[in-house]
């Protein structure tokens, strides 16, 4: 494969996407031993880039500061020397590994991307309007900045709890480790037989239980707690496992109350309340936390969730006349990609098809909804795509992504642990906050004199 190959971002505009570029560029030329370029259109900076290879070109007045850039990125193959090889990367997109240059190694014909973190139907609300998302979509940011707002009272409740509040965090993680099949959540898996294993599992756990409900009826007196004393420990000698969390944060001399998740000490003192940031959320909001499915729900009682929608596949066939047959289909994301010669004809229609979204009142200022229509056309839906490592979006609201510290992450339900070569952090870039931004900002002070 190709060896050679130079990094390009391409930034324009308000000072916050520039800072966000004067940010990546020292970590990137620290890791890389590639050359940089940035294409930029200088006349709308609102300041300077700190970098010495830099392509000016003018975009087109009339475009925004955000459609500027969207023109500048598909347009690249038309200012850069396309005898090289090349890897785009969006401004967020940091480099934390002399493992950055490996991403050369990857390119296959006539471009390669990165998947994103999800599929079509749950990016397609961020991509095209439509009315019977758009409502929900509001609602979901609304319960956002609510977090957002409160985590500060809760880290700070945390940071009170001290020593129990990372022990808690243990007994946590050692339940999710040992409790067994039948117990675990239908998110843990991702392929069919996996699912349905989890459900035939389920559902024979449940035959036993009721079952042993109703065997031990004679005998007890109709107390649950009774019985679930008395399962627990008839669970523990069957399947060497814990069944009741309660129970299990015994062993570790705590009391946990599952109704108002509470935490106590052995001496029955206060120590934690796992409910914190729901509570203020409720005390200033109509939302409402539903403890017995674990989801937020707003005042006429529906669930509050990311809406998932099939009108971007819709539209692409009414724009573009693509087909897509596949509605799950796992698009990429536009915000690391190689290129070069060979990719001319792609990015051409990948630029074409920007500019004609940017004309229509359906489509929202993305390039990622012509990227999917242009790799359908070119046939490419099968196409090899580069590894995680190389952009691991590191969305600070998945519900799935778990981060280990030191830079290493972990999806609920894998035991794979990923450790990225580049970091994507698209949302809180800068939110010191945040445990992964602080460890961002560690790596930085330390190399320092370096950079």
């Amino acid at each position: 494969m190709e060896q050679l190959g130079r990094f390009v971002f391409v930034a324009c505009g308000e000072d916050v996407h520039i800072r966000t570029l004067n940010y990546s560029l020292p970590l990137l030329r620290r890791f890389s031993r590639r050359g940089v370029v940035v294409v930029t259109d200088l006349s709308r900076n609102a300041i300077p880039i700190e970098h010495d290879v830099v392509i000016d070109v003018e975009a087109p007045r009339h475009l925004t500061h955000h459609e500027a850039a969207i023109y500048l990125k598909t347009s690249l193959h038309r200012y850069l020397d396309m005898d090289g090889l090349y890897c785009y990367l969006d401004t967020d997109v940091l480099a934390i590994s002399p493992e950055v240059d490996g991403v050369f190694d990857h390119f296959h014909p006539p471009v390669t991307f990165c998947t994103d973190h999800c599929r079509m139907p749950m990016f397609s609300p961020s991509c095209v309007y439509h009315p019977g998302t758009e409502a929900l979509l509001e609602e979901q940011r609304e319960l956002d900045k609510l977090r957002a707002r409160f985590l500060e009272l809760e880290r700070a409740h945390q940071q009170a709890a001290g020593a129990h509040y990372e022990r808690i965090k243990q007994v946590k993680e050692a339940f999710n480790q040992a409790r067994p099949r039948h117990s675990r959540g239908f998110s843990s898996y991702y392929s069919p037989g996996g699912k349905a294993k989890l459900l035939a599992s389920k559902l024979l756990f449940k035959a036993l239980y009721w079952g042993c409900f109703l065997a031990a009826l004679p005998l007890l007196p109709f107390r649950k707690s009774q019985f679930e004393d008395w399962f627990e420990q008839l669970h523990q000698a069957v399947f060497n496992a814990p069944f009741h969390f309660q129970y299990f944060a015994r062993r570790y001399q705590y009391r946990y109350d599952p109704k108002e998740q509470l935490w106590y000490d052995a001496a029955g003192n206060f120590v934690f309340d796992d409910n914190v940031l729901v509570k203020a959320i409720e005390k200033h909001s109509e939302f409402r936390w539903d403890r017995a499915q674990f989801y937020w729900k707003n005042q006429s009682g529906r669930r509050v969730s990311w809406p998932q929608s099939d009108a971007l596949r819709q539209l692409i066939r009414q724009k573009f006349g693509v087909a897509i047959p596949q509605k799950n289909w796992q698009h990429w994301n536009g915000g690391v990609f190689l290129f070069d010669k060979r990719s001319m004809p792609f990015m051409e229609q990948w630029r074409a098809w920007c500019l004609d979204i940017f004309e229509d009142p359906l489509w929202k200022t993305r390039d990622q909804g012509a990227l999917i229509a242009t790799a359908w056309k070119f046939g490419l839906q099968d196409h090899p795509t580069l590894p995680i490592e190389y952009n691991f979006i590191a969305d600070y609201y998945h519900p799935r992504i778990q981060y280990l510290g030191d830079f290493a992450f972990q999806f609920h339900g894998s035991g794979r642990v990923i450790r990225p070569f580049f970091l994507h952090i698209y949302h809180h870039f800068g939110d010191r906050s945040w445990g992964l931004w602080q460890d961002v900002e560690r790596l930085v002070e330390r190399l320092t004199p370096e950079l």
